[in-house]
């Protein structure tokens, strides 16, 4: 598993908000088309032919792409920033969407994403501020993930006994899927906060 950061202001536009609420992350360029079904040459020639780049701005657009597409993975983490918190999330897989338009202004090349969990820039360790702190689109975390000391704000740590061999209490089956149906309701909520807590639980249930 590997860990980026991502900047979500592209094209003087936040999207930061839109990438929270419709579980996305994305990045410009639109008018390239689908990545996946292109060569890199390709990608190059409709990047000159539809954008006035420089030589030095091309390459590193296309390095841009190169990561969102291929090394960025379903699975990977992912951080997206504002200036209070940072929020980590989990990607999908790359796909692109043009049912906006293709315009200067559009997000078509995108990754889905469950967001798991957000962590006030203050509390960040120092390597992962350094990583948020990037100026790149893309920045990758050249550590060990487990080096971001990312645990205690993505996970929900249950509450165990210790000192003893009592088990825990069984529920049913009709109860736990009860559960799971307030908590898929929770997913469409209006608030981010209660939409995270419920993707969390939800996703440690899957992994239980």
């Amino acid at each position: 598993m590997n860990l980026f950061h991502i900047q979500s202001t592209l094209q003087g536009i936040d999207w930061t908000s839109s990438f929270l609420e419709n579980n996305f992350i994305g990045i410009g360029w639109p008018a390239t088309g689908d990545l996946e079904h292109e060569s890199a040459e390709e990608w190059k020639r409709q990047l000159v032919q539809r954008y006035r780049l420089g030589e030095t701005e091309l390459s590193d657009i296309m390095d841009t792409l190169y990561t969102f597409v291929y090394i960025m993975q379903d699975g990977d983490y992912v951080l997206v920033s504002d200036k209070d918190w940072t929020y980590v999330g989990d990607m999908g897989d790359y796909f692109y969407d043009d049912s906006n338009g293709t315009e200067g202004e559009s997000i078509c090349h995108r990754r889905g994403v469950t967001w798991l969990g957000r962590i006030p820039l203050a509390e960040l360790h120092d390597n992962v501020l350094a990583l948020v702190s990037h100026d790149s689109i893309i920045a990758k975390f050249e550590h060990p993930i487990a080096q971001a000391k990312l645990e205690p704000w993505v996970s929900i740590t249950s509450a165990t006994t210790t000192g003893d061999n009592h088990s825990s209490a069984r529920v049913d089956e009709d109860t736990v899927q009860e559960a799971l149906n307030v908590l898929k309701k929770a997913l469409q909520s209006e608030e981010a906060d209660l939409r995270i807590r419920a993707a969390v639980a939800i996703l440690q249930y899957a992994k239980s």
